[in-house]
């Protein structure tokens, strides 16, 4: 175990984790001023659980994508020719992220999880085949292949999610209002059945 870990590589994975904790972290408190859109009984709301993850999944897509930036700006200062128009796809992408965390934690509407969805592929699969189409860029085909799918995840994620449709209160919550009653009415009728 110890040939594969060094010294350097524990540091920097603590400090990655670190990086993404701290604000996964104040994004976590910061929503929790902001109450549910559509709260029901029995059922998760706020950012918390799964939709924490995804929070931080975010924060570390920003940092990778500043280091993206910092090896692009090295290369390029190497060849003597930076070209500060290069950076736009990743100053767009940084963007578009802070956006998605900012709305995520201040906003309480339906339109969160749409917007979420569509910036999701937009940063994702979209950007890699605009950057292929428009940069010249060459992305490897698991790459490719794992922005998909992590758009996918993340998107049936908010559509069928609990804690997304009570948090932000989107259509879905309507059903889960129903199904919060016959539990509160299947609770009821079991206790009265208890107390004969």
């Amino acid at each position: 175990m110890a040939e594969f870990f060094t010294i350097e590589m524990i540091i920097a994975i603590a400090l990655l984790a670190v990086m993404v904790a701290c604000p996964t972290f104040l994004v976590r408190q910061l929503a929790k001023r902001y109450p549910a859109a559509h709260p029901v009984p029995f059922f998760p709301q706020g950012v918390d659980g799964w939709l924490l993850l995804f929070v931080a999944t975010v924060v570390l897509s920003i940092i990778v994508t500043f280091f993206n930036i910092s090896t692009l700006y090295t290369e390029l200062s190497a060849e003597g020719a930076v070209n500060g128009f290069l950076f736009m796809p990743h100053a767009v992408i940084v963007f578009l992220y802070l956006y998605l965390l900012w709305i995520i934690t201040c906003k309480r509407n339906a339109s969160v999880v749409k917007q979420t969805i569509v910036i999701l592929w937009v940063v994702g699969p979209i950007s890699i085949a605009l950057l292929m189409a428009f940069f010249d860029a060459s992305f490897n085909t698991t790459s490719a292949i794992r922005t998909t799918f992590y758009a996918l995840v993340w998107t049936l994620y908010f559509l069928f999610s609990k804690r997304v449709a009570c948090t932000y209160g989107t259509k879905a919550v309507d059903s889960y209002v129903k199904l919060a009653l016959q539990m509160a009415a299947a609770q009821k009728a079991q206790s009265e059945k208890d107390a004969k």
